[in-house]
């Protein structure tokens, strides 16, 4: 059972989490990007891990990003740009800019063909896809979706299964 501060923990992070994926998905037009990129990275890094205890990598320009140093093994994540990340407790979020849905289709497959038994699949016709995948140890979320301007975006959703 998640005790109350977990719970908070959680719901700050998750909150964070997706203000961040979208308000760092902007460009920036001025030649002080990169400073103000990397300025605004580690501030916000620095006060959600100092808060929450989270741990918590976020990447403005989609290059360089890593995942969670707790990350489970067991969990693949598809390759690409990581964008954002995060760990707290038996939890993790992940948003990986993969390039084209090939890349989004073998992250899937490569969970399926690492044990992962998928229960849930939703078509979101033109806009993606979302998937619900578990295994003895972890259950994932698994979407994607696919813009002109932003290529296919990942996103991971892993958390223990204590069921």
């Amino acid at each position: 059972m998640i005790t109350s501060q977990r719970a908070l923990k959680s719901a700050i992070a998750i909150s964070l989490a997706a203000g961040l994926s979208v308000s760092l998905s902007g460009c920036f037009g001025n030649p002080l990007e990169d400073f103000t990129d990397n300025l605004i990275e580690n501030t916000v890094e620095n006060a959600i891990e100092g808060a929450t205890g989270v741990d918590v990598d976020v990447d403005g320009d989609g290059t360089g990003g890593s995942l969670p140093k707790s990350w489970p093994a067991e969990v693949p994540a598809p390759d690409g740009d990581i964008l954002f990340s995060l760990g707290i407790d038996d939890g993790y979020s992940a948003t990986i800019n993969v390039g084209d849905e090939a890349g989004a289709q073998a992250g899937y497959d490569e969970l399926i063909s690492s044990g992962f038994e998928m229960v849930s699949e939703i078509s979101l016709g033109d806009e993606g896809f979302l998937y619900g995948l578990q295994n003895d140890n972890w259950i994932i979320q698994y979407s994607w979706g696919t813009t002109e301007e932003d290529g296919t975006i990942v996103n991971m959703i892993v958390s223990a299964n204590e069921g």
